[in-house]
């Protein structure tokens, strides 16, 4: 199997696998009660929360739409900051569950603004909610948390943040940041199997949902549910109303020891440094990067191919001889760009070092003019030994 150095699902540690090989285990009863509260308690570590926290037997997407299905009601209004493919899904849910969107839109590349969120809101004064993907792993944007939720908070509206591509990686202190339904899942810089999602949810968050003018018309994916397992059925099924996939968990918590083991803030160094270094190292190769240094993702980089390369057919050369999977662009960019994950396990020399030279030697070999020998080079100076 090649390397996974996209954007998610990414590379698992050995020690997480082996927990996924361990012999099935019921959803219910005593040590799934101590595994389940145990696997929350780190989860929230890692949020930076003391807010109720829920895992979803589900992808991340499922996350999304309980955000938005509690934040909003029909014919409510609901700003969603879109700069990409998920600022995009975002529309689509909050549609669906029958919302009035507002759009402050930034295009693809760019990050959205303070600015920008205070102009919508001062504009749309009866929006209830606002919605951003931190991370918008679609073109390696990172918009700056902190203005958004802060512009909110005049506001006093309630903040969903898809935090999905960033939390465990990034520096996301939820709390301190005042996020009401802040999402994550486990495929990313978790490190862990994907088919699970995360959401926390504030206390302002429930007095809006108990103030509601009708209930959230869901069963399977309604909080108050999955609130009241986790409260009356604390000693036998504290999960919510389904089959909980035990190995996912298992794995879940093996990847949590290890983040836990590194320490959030050397974790979250790590990965500014391997951006840092990777970037440093396409550049010094003669590629662009796709985004500009003051809002690059962490956690993921989009590069820039050279007039006359096609991207599908770089990605599958690599993967045919260097057994390394990168992704294309999305949309627009689909074959004008390579996105490179560096999350958890490979923001590291160990996996970025043979992608830059597995990169600069497939380029070559289909005419593109780059600089050679200098980009691991250059990874090592900026990143370190």
């Amino acid at each position: 199997m090649p390397r996974l150095m996209i954007p998610g699902p990414t590379e698992v540690s050995l020690k997480a696998r082996e927990k996924m090989s361990l012999p099935m285990q019921p959803h219910y009863g005593t040590d799934w009660c101590r595994l389940y509260f145990d696997t929350v308690d780190k989860l929230k570590q890692v949020f930076q929360t003391k807010n109720d926290l829920f895992i979803l037997a589900a992808t991340s997407s499922s996350a999304m739409e309980v955000a938005v299905s509690h934040a909003v009601e029909p014919g409510e209004e609901i700003l969603i900051c879109n700069n990409g493919v998920f600022g995009d899904r975002f529309t689509e849910m909050a549609e669906l569950h029958g919302a009035k969107i507002i759009t402050a839109k930034s295009r693809y590349g760019d990050p959205i603004t303070g600015e920008q969120v205070r102009r919508a809101l001062a504009e749309h004064p009866q929006v209830k909610a606002l919605a951003i993907v931190h991370n918008e792993s679609s073109t390696a944007v990172e918009s700056n948390l902190a203005e958004i939720t802060a512009a909110a908070q005049e506001r006093g509206i309630l903040t969903v943040a898809d935090c999905v591509s960033s939390m465990g990686g990034v520096d996301v202190p939820t709390d301190k940041l005042g996020i009401d339904f802040c999402i994550s899942g486990s495929q990313k810089c978790f490190g862990a199997p994907a088919g699970l999602a995360f959401i926390s949810v504030s206390k302002k968050a429930w007095d809006a949902i108990a103030n509601r003018r009708e209930p959230v018309r869901s069963w399977y994916l309604n909080l108050s549910i999955l609130k009241k397992y986790q409260q009356q059925w604390a000693n036998w099924h504290p999960q919510g109303p389904n089959t909980s996939p035990v190995s996912l968990y298992l794995a879940l918590s093996q990847a949590l020891d290890e983040i836990l083991k590194e320490g959030l803030k050397a974790r979250f160094e790590r990965h500014i440094r391997a951006r840092d270094a990777f970037r440093a190292a396409v550049k010094t190769m003669g590629l662009t990067p796709f985004v500009r240094d003051e809002w690059a993702s962490k956690t993921l980089t989009a590069v820039c191919l050279p007039e006359g390369i096609n991207g599908e057919e770089l990605r599958n050369n690599i993967e045919k001889k260097h057994d390394i999977l990168l992704a294309g662009g999305l949309g627009a960019t689909a074959n004008t760009v390579v996105r490179v994950g560096h999350l958890s396990l490979t923001a590291s020399s160990e996996y970025l070092l043979p992608t830059l030279k597995a990169l600069e030697s497939k380029l070559l070999a289909l005419g593109a003019k780059v600089n050679t020998g200098v980009a691991a080079a250059k990874f090592t100076e900026v990143f370190g030994k």
